[in-house]
């Protein structure tokens, strides 16, 4: 606490991220993010990319990647972790600052 901000436990955060991201509810903010995902939930431009049942992003690719779509932005685009966090739980509304 201090300055009139209250401490943010980011593993909770991230924890009720995961629980409100399915699959549809992933592709959106991905697109939001400017990755156009197709119907198939298989990413446009780079189609080894796709969006399994649970929201969980898999790479059948080269780098191997698989994960949440918090660990998408850090790993694949480079996101910052807490600003990750915090633009995803904005947009799903579960965190306002």
């Amino acid at each position: 606490m201090g300055w009139g901000t209250a401490m943010i436990d980011y593993k909770v955060l991230r924890t009720t991220i995961k629980e409100k991201c399915d699959r549809d509810t992933v592709k959106e903010l991905l697109e939001c993010l400017g990755v156009e995902v197709g119907r198939d939930y298989r990413f446009v431009e780079n189609d080894s990319f796709s969006i399994n049942k649970d929201g969980t992003i898999k790479d059948f690719g080269s780098t191997d990647f698989s994960g949440d779509i918090v660990s998408f932005m850090i790993d694949v685009l480079g996101t910052a972790p807490r600003e990750a966090i915090e633009w995803t739980a904005k947009s799903l509304g579960v965190w306002d600052e």
